[in-house]
């Protein structure tokens, strides 16, 4: 009963938008649990030739969904998730064109996981590391994460901006719901 209790939110967007710094951020500012990329850990140990097999891509979208469920049980009022199953199911079809069909269930499932998304925008300078693909490749990413949310129908604000001011407009949301809920 207290998991329900908790505001799950998860931060999506292609890499390097601020995705891992802006919920870093806010999970220190609320004295509660984040849940860092699994994939990006697994990606860099296990990668061939830049690229991961469709079990690999299936198991880190289920590593990510044990993960989040044990830090739901040590929460604080909010869970703050970086990243989820439907971008794992991203890299499956910029890979192979296709996922397995036990990854479309989570990725479909993920719309149900989390009570508030938030697109990290793109607009911030890329930090081209040795794990990314490039600027071209994120800006196609992004573009396909967002379409991908307007088709599933997953309601989203987008942060843009300095990671403060995305900090805070997440802050700003976060208080007017609870607001909300008070007023009721």
């Amino acid at each position: 009963m207290y998991q329900e209790s908790i505001t799950k939110i998860v931060f999506m967007g292609a890499p390097s938008t601020g995705k891992t710094t802006t919920a870093t951020a806010l999970a220190e500012h609320f004295k509660t649990e984040l849940v860092l990329e699994y994939g990006r850990t697994y990606w860099e140990q296990n990668q061939i030739d830049r690229l991961l097999s469709q079990e690999q891509l299936l198991h880190i979208a289920e590593e990510q969904i044990r993960l989040e469920d044990k830090a739901l049980m040590e929460a604080n009022k909010y869970l703050f998730v970086d990243t989820n199953a439907l971008t794992t199911w991203h890299f499956a079809q910029d890979y192979y064109g296709c996922a397995l069909p036990e990854l479309d269930k989570l990725a479909d499932e993920s719309k149900e996981r989390f009570d508030l998304v938030f697109l990290c925008g793109d607009e911030i300078p890329f930090e081209d590391t040795w794990e990314r693909s490039g600027e071209v490749k994120r800006k196609a990413f992004q573009i396909f994460i967002e379409k991908e949310l307007i088709r599933r129908g997953i309601p989203y604000t987008k942060l843009t901006g300095s990671v403060e001011s995305r900090v805070q407009k997440v802050i700003d949301e976060l208080d007017h719901i609870e607001l909300g809920r008070c007023g009721s």
